[in-house]
């Protein structure tokens, strides 16, 4: 073999080479890559919360480049899932609807298990929400795919699950019509425990409507037929509420003893200790017991209080307990002359506190959007108050660049002067006016700009004592120096405030992302200052591009910023 050979021969064997060691390297990261997302599955299918999308973003931006289309729709959904833990629920609602759009549905081999689940998280928030007829579109989705992946008792159990929309969006009728043919399929296929625990909302709305008997002969088949209570007539753990629902019938029924032994079950389910107080509250009230119905019905309102400040004043149990509310009122109005005065006086109330709350809360709403129109208002005037000034001040200097005419300008001059000195003088103010919404700080945006770039990096700092050397480590921004750079923006750069707060309504972590790319800070930094990591920079800077300017793309939004 000649030279000219040899090294032909030494090239093939080093391709060769490469060939399998690169083939080998795609396989192990393909191996990788699974285990990753086989582990996030089942993380979430043992109820583990997640804590950070680090991992699993990786794994997503190697599915969509590489995977298949079920394996697209597996990744978005465990990542849906972190951003579900981590209470990001738009960005989790965006990520299955990604995995959706990724899924095949016309292929032989489409995962239609993991898409009804995508679809029953979805549901799960837009419950939670009170969306009811997104909630209800979603549970539909849910039955349909369900069906097409041959798992029936999910299929039933998501047109069970539809009653939660039909109750939001008052529609009893509906409620009784899915409840029956859901009860069908069950025992259809003979099961006969799950045929009866389909009643709570039915025996709920027949008590409602002081049908004791119809409720009765739920009531029977659910608690004999079920499996879900031990010999003494105990409910299983989740379903304690329907103590509450069997108190109402002994109540409905004159009970009033049996009344209140469901009742006092009740008390000892923390979650559900609202509706014990409100059972107790209609007993005591219904027996003329003053000093009970006192006791119980400050126990409730307190309750009632606690409930309104933790979840939103437009969700259907707090409407349920205004309801119950105006019923116990009218009740004591009813036995006036039989009830205690003071039992009446307090009832009454109670009735007008929460009231009370219900117009404080629409009055905050109310002027918050009034504060809302006017500091827009104020930045449009601010911002070409600006440009005007800016304009002028030009205008002059380029007349002050031929002073051979100046004295024929001097009169010229001397109104554009007056308009710079007023215009001044109307930023002033409106600085002040602007500054009246943001927190009391004199700080200007330089300092707080460099305050930012020296968290963002440890510091090393110099006991003056013993002259020891001390490491302080990076750190998050705190939602106070946040309010300190927001405030200082809106000054000094009102048509960036004006942009993004206010004609796009930017949520806290867009508006902070979006700030510091104004600013020019590294993703390092940003990411520090945020306490993320650097690919969530990246993907939110991208999805405030897309937001802003219409490109889904990260690379365009310092340029675009600049030039608003």
């Amino acid at each position: 073999m000649n030279r000219k050979g040899f090294f032909i021969v030494l090239a093939l064997v080093a391709v060769g080479l490469l060939v399998v060691f690169g083939v080998h390297g795609c396989q192990r990261r393909a191996d990788q890559m699974r285990a990753v997302l086989d582990s996030a599955l089942e993380q979430n299918r043992n109820y583990i919360p997640f804590t950070s999308d680090s991992a699993l973003l990786e794994v997503v931006e190697y599915y969509d480049r590489y995977g298949t289309p079920n394996d697209r729709l597996r990744a978005h959904y465990a990542l849906g899932c972190v951003y579900r833990d981590l209470h990001d629920a738009p960005i989790a609602l965006l990520t299955w609807e990604r995995g959706i759009a990724a899924a095949d549905t016309t292929a032989a081999d489409c995962d239609f298990a993991t898409l009804f689940r995508v679809y029953g998280q979805m549901a799960s928030i837009y419950f939670r929400q009170f969306m009811p007829e997104k909630e209800l579109e979603a549970r539909e989705k849910l039955c349909h795919y369900a069906l097409l992946a041959g798992d029936t008792l999910n299929y039933i159990g998501g047109l069970l699950r539809r009653n939660d929309a039909y109750l939001a969006l008052g529609d009893t009728a509906a409620v009784f019509r899915n409840i029956e043919h859901v009860r069908h399929l069950y025992l259809e296929r003979g099961l006969k425990a799950e045929a009866a625990q389909v009643y709570p909302s039915a025996i709920q709305i027949a008590l409602d409507k002081h049908q004791f008997e119809s409720a009765h002969i739920m009531m029977q088949i659910f608690e004999h037929e079920s499996g879900l209570f031990d010999e003494e007539g105990n409910i299983v753990r989740g379903y304690e509420r329907y103590y509450y629902n069997k108190g109402m019938y002994y109540l409905g029924v004159e009970q009033t003893d049996s009344a209140e032994l469901q009742f006092r079950k009740l008390l000892q389910c923390e979650s559900a200790r609202i509706d014990a107080y409100r059972g107790l509250l209609s007993l005591y009230n219904q027996k003329y017991n003053s000093d009970s119905t006192f006791k119980y019905a400050r126990l409730y309102e307190d309750a009632l209080a606690r409930y309104m400040k933790s979840t939103h004043i437009q969700s259907i149990d707090l409407s349920k307990g205004m309801y119950d509310y105006s019923n116990q009122q009218h009740i004591a109005q009813e036995q006036k002359e039989k009830a205690h005065r003071f039992q009446i006086s307090f009832l009454l109330f109670v009735m007008l506190a929460s009231i009370g709350i219900l117009i404080s809360f629409m009055w905050y709403r109310k002027k918050k959007r009034e504060s809302e129109i006017r500091q827009k208002a104020l930045l449009e005037k601010y911002d070409r108050a600006q440009q005007e000034l800016e304009a002028i001040q030009k205008e002059v200097a380029i007349l002050q660049q031929s002073p051979s005419e100046i004295g024929k300008l001097q009169s010229l001059l001397e109104e554009k002067n007056d308009k710079i000195d007023t215009l001044t003088s109307l930023i002033k103010d409106l600085q002040k006016q602007i500054n009246d919404f943001a927190l009391d700080t004199n700080e200007d945006l330089i300092d707080i700009v460099q305050h930012f770039q020296q968290i963002a990096y440890p510091q090393r700092i110099t006991n003056k004592e013993n002259g020891e050397q001390n490491v302080v480590p990076a750190r998050a921004a705190k939602k106070s120096e946040w309010n300190q750079l927001s405030k200082a923006m809106k000054l000094n750069h009102p048509r960036f405030y004006l942009y993004t707060s206010i004609e796009h309504h930017l949520t806290s972590r867009e508006l902070q992302v979006c700030m510091l790319s104004y600013l020019n800070f590294e993703i390092v930094e940003m990411a520090t200052l945020l306490n993320i990591s650097k690919q969530s920079v990246t993907n939110t800077r991208a999805s405030v591009a897309k937001k802003l300017f219409g490109q889904e793309k990260a690379s365009i939004l310092n340029e675009n910023l600049k030039n608003l």
